[in-house]
């Protein structure tokens, strides 16, 4: 079925680039109003953000801006959330919490709803800020955090100081801490499941990951042509991430995409994707699923009809969605 779905694509995609050229009128209206709700669904979580910190501070320690590198000058920048509660004997299970934005946009604070959420469920979540493009290419991203990771876990059931704020203590647990990404931050909680990049024996990969909606191939042909031709008065977001066209560096490309990463020691993934997403259609995340299940690396995929890129009008819809993210977190929890 995911097969038939995939061909189908295709076919399509064909059928409409001879007919009317890459992004038609109809294609380009399409995108704007899949920005348009990706915009409002980050709105509403940031509103349900501020509505969780208004019921839940007294069950959620909060700890601002902490500094957890510095790259070129650039302080980099996390919120941690903490159970108000004692920690197990190993620590809690961690989440790096990685916002959306098309690498270029989008803050920490957009995850401040997935922090309340699942420190209330007895997790630690890292809400973590990175540099964003054109200042800074890719892999920038990448490194920021992978730095990230390596700090929760150099930090793990340490003492640390923040910006400001004092961390009591840091009960992480340094064997539990997975990633959990939206939309471009999906594509980066993929990559530090699929890589690794030590320092100082250190370890930046992370033993599961969830991503929303995640770009997984930027090869695809659709994405190539993107960046050469970008829909009318959008920016250029893949030319602003990797600084080329896929002709002019197509290793860096392959490079920036999860899909070419997967490896048979890959850390779990769970991927929800919306079917009628324009922005990031479908066939990523199908493909990317299937690349997993060859090598034996584990996967889940859960396609929700339908769907766009985040936030849906009809409620059947956004009920599919809030189970796949109920499940989800369940599975970030599991040993």
């Amino acid at each position: 079925m995911e097969q038939q779905f995939i061909s189908d694509f295709g076919q399509r995609w064909e059928a409409s680039m001879s007919r009317r050229g890459l992004f038609s009128l109809k294609t380009t209206a399409q995108i704007w109003w899949e920005v348009t709700t990706a915009g409002l669904w980050v709105t509403l979580l940031n509103k349900l953000g501020q509505r969780a910190k208004d019921k839940l501070e007294w069950k959620v320690k909060v700890y601002c801006d902490i500094i957890y590198a510095e790259h070129d000058g650039v302080p980099l920048r996390l919120d941690l959330f903490v159970p108000n509660e004692p920690a197990p004997e190993n620590g809690f299970p961690t989440v790096v919490a990685l916002h959306g934005g098309a690498w270029c946009t989008g803050s920490k604070k957009d995850m401040t709803w997935v922090g309340y959420s699942l420190a209330k469920e007895g997790m630690v979540v890292a809400c973590v800020g990175y540099r964003l493009a054109p200042q800074f290419r890719y892999p920038a991203q990448l490194k920021d955090c992978q730095a990230a990771v390596r700090w929760l876990r150099e930090n793990a059931l340490k003492r640390v100081r923040g910006a400001g704020c004092g961390v009591q203590g840091l009960d992480v647990n340094p064997e539990h801490i997975t990633a959990l990404g939206i939309s471009s931050g999906g594509h980066l909680a993929l990559l530090l499941g699929l890589r690794d990049d030590v320092v100082e024996g250190v370890s930046s990969k992370v033993k599961k990951v969830v991503a929303i909606f995640p770009p997984t191939d930027l090869t695809a042909p659709y994405y190539q042509e993107s960046a050469k031709n970008p829909p009318l008065l959008m920016p250029n977001y893949l030319l602003n991430l990797l600084g080329s066209t896929y002709e002019e560096n197509p290793d860096l490309w392959r490079n920036a995409s999860p899909i070419y990463h997967v490896n048979s020691g890959a850390a779990p993934c769970f991927i929800i994707q919306g079917k009628k997403d324009s922005l990031v259609p479908a066939d990523q995340a199908i493909r990317f699923a299937e690349a997993m299940r060859q090598v034996g690396a584990k996967v889940t995929l859960v396609l929700i009809e339908g769907l766009g890129h985040g936030y849906s009008l009809r409620p059947r819809i956004m009920r599919q969605l809030n189970n796949a993210l109920d499940e989800a977190i369940r599975f970030l929890k599991s040993p």
